[in-house]
């Protein structure tokens, strides 16, 4: 069992515990269930477990891994240790979006496709 923290830019969710065995993904679902309605991190509340992103030592972690793959990651904790992971809120099509936007406006800014050799 670790004590498990997640840092958001607008405040902390726990420390909880949990299992080494659990996924990432289940990881998500406790977090998510955890998440506060009131406060500063009400501000910024996800619609499911999977528009968050969880990350360890500046890696976003694998949803099919579970937490015992990132013991290096994490310091290799005693029982009982706190460890901080960091968490996001990134709404699933954010990504995408954001990325076709872009490419929209390159091609905007960029007059013809010719290439003069």
């Amino acid at each position: 069992m670790i004590q498990l923290r997640l840092r958001h830019p607008n405040g902390d969710i726990g420390p909880f515990e949990v299992v080494e065995s659990l996924t990432i993904s289940q990881v998500k679902e406790v977090t998510f269930s955890q998440w506060p309605t009131e406060g500063p991190l009400s501000k910024e509340n996800p619609t499911s477990a999977s528009e968050l992103r969880i990350l360890c030592a500046g890696k976003f972690l694998e949803n099919g891994k579970q937490l015992k793959d990132y013991r290096k990651e994490m310091g290799d904790p005693d029982a009982g240790a706190v460890v901080t992971m960091h968490v996001l809120v990134r709404p699933a099509a954010a990504g995408k979006a954001a990325a076709k936007d872009a490419d929209d406006a390159a091609k905007q800014k960029s007059g013809c496709g010719c290439v003069i050799c």
